[in-house]
């Protein structure tokens, strides 16, 4: 029996990146499963199973964050079809990148979002390293002197730049490999020491 599209989006495109500035939008990013779950809705559509299976998590499991990431407005409903008696969501992340902008101040919050993106990275990097240790991992480490203004500009061109290059869509290059990119900017904890 051939699938009848109920609400067909298959056209939806995420965008380019999007600005998370909300405190329920930053909370979808502290935990780790929803991270990985909004991972695979960055490169392309899928339903509650098909995600449960990628991960090897429980559908029950993956469908508490799939509600999550719904409701935080970060993913969306983009086709519903039915296939015999059964209904199968596809759902789709809004954007390719989430620049996370958390307000100053609540410290708690900051922490609760960096710890497990931290671990996280380490994890894979060191996962990579051991992997493939014929391959380059980069690492670049800078300290620079920029006014607010030079820092949001700079932070538009760098993500201007990801959009460019990384893609949800997988290449149809045979050389191409999936690779994830980390970067981190803050003010420096030593220039305290000159205030």
């Amino acid at each position: 029996m051939l699938a009848e599209k109920q609400t067909p989006m298959t056209d939806f495109t995420p965008q380019p990146y999007c600005v998370v500035e909300s405190p329920e939008q930053i909370k979808a990013f502290t935990d780790p499963l929803r991270v990985r779950v909004l991972g695979i809705l960055r490169r392309r559509a899928a339903t509650n199973q098909q995600i449960a299976d990628e991960l090897g998590e429980t559908h029950a499991k993956v469908l508490y964050h799939i509600r999550f990431l719904l409701s935080a407005g970060l993913i969306k409903l983009v086709e519903t079809q039915v296939k015999g008696g059964n209904v199968e969501k596809y759902y789709r992340a809004v954007a390719q990148i989430f620049d996370i902008r958390p307000a100053p101040g609540d410290v708690q919050r900051d922490v609760a979002l960096i710890k497990p993106v931290l671990d996280r990275i380490r994890a894979e990097m060191l996962a990579s390293v051991m992997l493939f240790p014929s391959e380059v991992a980069y690492f670049h480490n800078r300290t620079a002197h920029l006014t607010p203004e030079q820092l949001e500009a700079f932070n538009k061109r760098l993500l201007d730049l990801i959009a460019e290059y990384w893609q949800p869509e997988q290449s149809d290059n045979p050389n191409a490999v999936e690779v994830r990119l980390g970067a981190f900017m803050y003010r420096d904890p030593g220039d305290l020491m000159h205030e």
